[in-house]
């Protein structure tokens, strides 16, 4: 079957039927959407803002981002001279937090001003010196010196907002967690510091690398599996997230990580990287369609799928921003029950709108797409047009229950051809 060539003919998504349609399959299967997602947050550290703002609600944790070093060695110091009480001195300095007081005392008095240096470390995440967004201030910092300055002229002048920022730096680049580890490793080498830093430094590297290839990208491929195949069935199971692992195949998470190299690269260009989001945000699900397709081809193809649709898709996210700040004033609550899945749900109808005018426009590389039972509605259509073409009677072919297509016996909800 001969390509389309010319440039395919560019729709505007409704985002009104998207958000209905995702908000109907999350409804009718809630359970099994929320538990994936679940899953998610804790293994794949997906979901980031959802994890920070839940570890958020950790007063100590709050009480390390709202004082920096300085102040604490200053409250430290008071408490010592005047002999005071960790509750006098949370009153006095309205930390509201006597246990916060007392750890800070411990370091300062084992480890001295460095101790009170080190931010609170939560389950879920960190604002400290081990952070995403402190291993960037690394890199760009020439000199410890100048680092220092930079770092007291925020501080000073910005309330603290570095340590802030930190938290939610690092949810945002949770996915690309293992990057960040590798660039604290090569700063421990070039600022010489001990062998041993070192050395755990790379074994973390490669340790939290083989976990993100291995581990995460299946994880995040398998998710949009689920979330595809329960857009059709309505009882899609949660043993969907391990359906790779079954599969025992690799070409997915090679696929990813290429992905991720591809856009860590094109980070560095800043104006790019927003356009290549969008351009390989399909790539995950073209995955959880076809496992097997090389990574070259899933790529190009993702490319081809959002080419004109980039600044729709900006604003399909755009349109969610109300459900990320409900999120935070819940402490991640609205996240874990409802906007996680509502969220994946909503890519998910994306995706398949993109998929279904691609095989309409047979735009190159199309024929990869080739899981029919993802849109039983597309497969219908397309049924009646070569019934149609054949000289048959598509009202006939329309009529046949879908049922009646035979399903692979090792596919649960859907499989390939």
């Amino acid at each position: 079957m001969k390509k389309n060539e010319d440039k395919p003919v560019v729709i505007k998504l409704d985002r009104k039927k998207i958000k209905q349609s995702a908000k109907g399959r999350v409804k009718r299967n809630y359970i099994a959407c929320i538990a994936v997602c679940f899953i998610m947050v804790f293994i794949a550290g997906e979901y980031g803002s959802t994890t920070q703002n839940m570890s958020s609600y950790d007063n100590s944790h709050v009480a390390d981002l709202k004082y920096d070093a300085e102040d604490k060695e200053e409250i430290i110091e008071d408490m010592v001279k005047n002999e005071l009480t960790a509750e006098q001195v949370s009153d006095k300095w309205q930390i509201d937090n006597p246990d916060a007081v007392k750890k800070w005392l411990d370091a300062y008095k084992k480890y001295g001003v460095d101790g009170l240096n080190s931010k609170e470390v939560t389950f879920f995440g960190s604002s400290n010196d081990t952070s995403n967004l402190e291993a960037l201030a690394d890199a760009f910092s020439f000199s410890r010196n100048a680092k220092e300055k930079a770092q007291t002229y925020l501080n000073d002048r910005l309330n603290n907002f570095t340590a802030s920022a930190s938290v939610y730096f690092d949810s945002a680049t949770s996915s690309n967690s293992y990057q960040f580890s590798l660039l604290t490793a090569i700063m421990n080498v070039l600022g010489k510091k001990s062998t041993w830093d070192t050395i755990v430094s790379f074994v973390y590297f490669i340790f939290q690398l083989m976990f993100t290839i291995f581990i995460v990208n299946v994880l995040w491929v398998c998710e949009r599996r689920f979330f595809l195949e329960n857009h059709t069935y309505k009882k899609t199971k949660i043993g969907r997230l391990g359906f790779l692992f079954r599969e025992r195949t690799l070409h997915p998470a090679r696929t990813m990580f290429v992905t991720s190299i591809y856009q860590t690269l094109w980070a560095f260009t800043i104006v790019g990287y927003p356009i290549k989001h969008y351009a390989y945000s399909m790539v995950p699900f073209i995955c959880a369609e076809n496992p097997n397709i090389k990574t070259r081809k899933a790529i190009k193809l993702s490319i081809a799928m959002t080419r004109g649709y980039k600044w729709q898709l900006f604003k399909v996210d755009l349109s969610m921003i109300g459900w990320t700040l409900l999120s935070s004033i819940s402490f991640g609550a609205v996240g874990v029950f409802w906007s996680n899945p509502y969220t994946t749900a909503i890519d998910a109808e994306v995706y398949l709108q993109l998929r279904r005018e691609a095989i309409k426009n047979k735009i190159e590389g199309y024929e990869e797409l080739n899981d029919k039972l993802l849109d039983l509605d597309l497969l219908e259509e397309l049924m009646a047009e070569e019934a149609a073409q054949k000289g048959e009677n598509p009202d006939i072919v329309r009529s046949i229950p879908i049922c009646t297509i035979k399903v692979p016996e090792n596919n649960e909800n859907g499989g390939g051809e």
